[in-house]
């Protein structure tokens, strides 16, 4: 009696279970969904990144530094530093040392030529294991799956993301962006390992691979350093003598 009356005045958590619960409705599982994710304010990680294509097999090192809603700095190294990329809220700046280019844009011209809509919220979303879109201002569909709780955000004419979550802590496993009217064009962020520092759960490893007319590429994200301090520097300048990208 005592929990029919809670029940009637708040949200209960839904127990886990390894296999989805059919009859469980998309509000009750988005407010599951919005307890398990990371909320991190300040976040610093060392990575190793492995990048694969037709034409390159390459290891390097990343720094990453993030402060949520407000930039997102990376710093690419091969035993000296070869390129850095700095996101704001309103900009992205980025050079590379080889060939001494850099390139400085919005985000509204960046989204025009890849025909999304993406920010600076959801990039870094991707780093700390959440959604890329906010799935409670989307509106979302949910597909029966024998592993998964799978919604499919069907708001936007552009593209249509899909999200895999784990039915026993509710992190995400997967998701997917379809460039809509181009079915060559597909983004895949798989999410198979996570680990806990500090009390926090954030990815262990991030395996993001892309199919865009016809050429194949494979990211491999592997998390050797984590930690959360409450001040983080942004060393960046564009050095003199660059030439801008043109895109």
């Amino acid at each position: 009696m005592i929990l029919f009356i809670l029940s009637g005045c708040k949200s209960l958590n839904v127990l886990p279970s390894k296999k989805p619960i059919e009859s469980l409705k998309i509000k009750r599982l988005i407010d599951n969904l919005e307890k398990s994710k990371g909320e991190i304010s300040s976040f610093r990680a060392r990575i190793k990144a492995t990048f694969v294509n037709k034409k390159i097999n390459q290891s390097l090192n990343i720094n990453l530094r993030i402060k949520e809603d407000k930039f997102l700095w990376m710093s690419a190294n091969m035993l000296v530093p070869i390129a850095k990329l700095l996101m704001t809220k309103e900009k992205v700046f980025f050079y590379e040392k080889f060939q001494k280019k850099y390139y400085e844009g919005d985000y509204k011209f960046l989204n025009s030529v890849i025909g999304t809509s993406f920010s600076l919220q959801d990039v870094q979303n991707i780093f700390i294991g959440n959604p890329i879109d906010n799935i409670k201002k989307v509106k979302l569909k949910r597909i029966d799956n024998p592993k998964y709780y799978v919604l499919i955000n069907t708001s936007s004419e552009k593209y249509r993301s899909t999200f895999f979550f784990d039915t026993e802590n509710f992190r995400i496993r997967e998701q997917r962006l379809l460039l809509l009217g181009n079915e060559n064009s597909i983004l895949t962020i798989k999410y198979p390992l996570y680990q806990k520092i500090n009390g926090k759960t954030v990815p262990k490893k991030i395996q993001i691979t892309s199919f865009i007319d016809g050429d194949f590429t494979s990211i491999t994200l592997e998390f050797t350093r984590v930690d959360y301090p409450k001040e983080l520097t942004i060393p960046f300048k564009i050095p003199e003598g660059y030439s801008k990208i043109k895109l």
